[in-house]
């Protein structure tokens, strides 16, 4: 039971703006890794088109290891084209 509570805790792996966030997203859920994402600010529930603002993806502590090790393998900054 302490197992399955502990899978349920979401951890931070990334914070960035939407399109970012977007595309790590995609990222983890190609492998097998469920994501959400959230947007703290107010400005969003009050307009659909603002797009300030940072957009954290959260992911179950569980696969946070694996999570960050995908983001890392595939961050903007390993791209050879940059």
């Amino acid at each position: 039971m302490r197992d399955k509570a502990k899978q349920n805790h979401l951890v931070k792996v990334f914070n960035g703006n939407l399109w970012e966030a977007q595309l790590v997203q995609g990222l983890l859920e190609a492998n097998h890794i469920a994501c959400m994402l959230e947007n703290n600010t107010i400005s969003a529930v009050t307009s659909p088109y603002t797009m300030g603002g940072d957009v954290l993806v959260l992911v179950n502590d569980c696969d946070e290891d694996a999570a960050m090790c995908l983001i890392e393998q595939n961050s903007l900054e390993s791209n050879p084209f940059n």
